[in-house]
């Protein structure tokens, strides 16, 4: 497993990037944004101070040679990590993401955020007090399904019963909450992201 690293750019850090594409002579980056790096003491050893949150941002890089400057604009101002989106769109302007949101300032990651990044719209499903949930993930419809059109998969930590959910939200009606869930009887420890593959993609 490699080690967690940031980047950091202008006192500016990440951890997670949502997509990148060309735009001509210019390189745009959706990234979770930190005003401070999450998880490590201050450069002099101290610990931190305040609380250390992300909000999805857009990075705008020159890549002309006219100049060394980043340009950043905040895209949403809900807090939140590990933002996923439709990976068809892989390196390409993508119009639809999501990631795991915090709905409070007190409260953990217990939301899916569903953003609209052309409308500017933003959906949301929250689960109740006590539970939590993971990384989003983006499943098509249908292999020729349009952008953004499909299911986001995500698992539930539920507090009070100390087990698991599965959850499938429908990307047409995510404040509605669960199209399904697969109840199990155990934990599920969050961990590190991943995708699985086919792996006949792999030989």
């Amino acid at each position: 497993m490699s080690s967690l690293r940031w980047v950091r750019v202008d006192s500016c850090y990440v951890y997670h990037v949502l997509n990148a594409w060309d735009d001509g002579p210019r390189i745009v980056a959706d990234v979770m944004q930190y005003d401070r790096p999450a998880l490590f003491p201050n450069a002099d050893g101290s610990e931190p101070t305040g609380d250390a949150e992300a909000r999805l941002a857009r990075w705008t890089i020159d890549a002309s040679g006219a100049s060394d400057g980043v340009t950043r604009r905040v895209l949403d101002d809900m807090t939140g990590e590990f933002p996923r989106f439709d990976e068809r769109r892989t390196g390409l302007r993508h119009r639809f993401g999501t990631f795991a949101a915090r709905s409070q300032p007190e409260a953990g990651l217990d939301s899916v955020a569903w953003l609209d990044l052309e409308a500017g719209g933003r959906t949301c499903f929250t689960v109740p007090p006590g539970d939590t949930l993971s990384e989003p993930v983006f499943v098509p419809r249908s292999a020729d399904a349009p952008e953004g059109n499909g299911w986001l998969l995500t698992v539930a930590w539920r507090g009070e019963e100390r087990r698991s959910d599965l959850l499938i939200l429908d990307t047409d009606d995510i404040a509605n909450g669960p199209v399904a869930a697969v109840q199990l009887s155990h934990r599920v420890p969050f961990g590190f992201h991943g995708n699985w593959i086919d792996g006949a993609v792999c030989r």
